[in-house]
């Protein structure tokens, strides 16, 4: 696992058309919220909110679910001795290098959606800020976890 360039699992394309799904349907709720009041006491101005808030819940709605394929297939990340780097992105591309010195903690967090896919998120903490890792498996994630650590620590021990 070391040293190799790994892809996050199929399984986080779900979480994310999930996500995208209750996004839309947060966004939808609320211009049909917003529709509901303007229809009920002929309030021009509420319509119209409504509809163009339901009309972007559904373009977002759409968006969302497309650029998922795009979004697994060029996230990816790579552990050494030295940095972990994540990679995301091909038309918009995002390189995180995180030098193992600078690591303080890792985390694994699994909110509901990813405990449906039997997915941990890792999160690489240091002292300016914190970098994820968006899902892995539970064995991974340990893994993960412990190689970081162990890797941070021979690191702040050589300086």
């Amino acid at each position: 696992m070391e040293n190799e360039t790994e892809q996050l699992p199929r399984q986080i394309t779900h979480v994310w058309q999930l996500t995208a799904v209750v996004t839309a349907v947060i966004i939808g709720a609320i211009g049909g919220g917003s529709l509901a009041i303007g229809l009920s006491n002929s309030l021009m101005f509420f319509t119209v909110c409504g509809w163009l808030i339901i009309g972007i819940a559904l373009v977002t709605l759409i968006a969302m679910l497309a650029l998922v394929p795009y979004r697994w297939r060029f996230w990816t990340y790579r552990i050494s001795d030295r940095d972990v780097e994540l990679h995301k992105g091909y038309f918009f591309r995002k390189q995180i290098v995180i030098p193992i010195a600078r690591v303080q903690n890792v985390q694994l967090d699994q909110g509901p959606f990813l405990r449906w896919q039997k997915l941990q998120e890792i999160a690489i903490v240091t002292a300016a800020t914190s970098h994820k890792i968006d899902g892995v498996s539970p064995e991974t994630a340990e893994q993960l976890k412990e190689l970081i650590m162990k890797l941070a620590k021979k690191a702040r021990n050589d300086l």
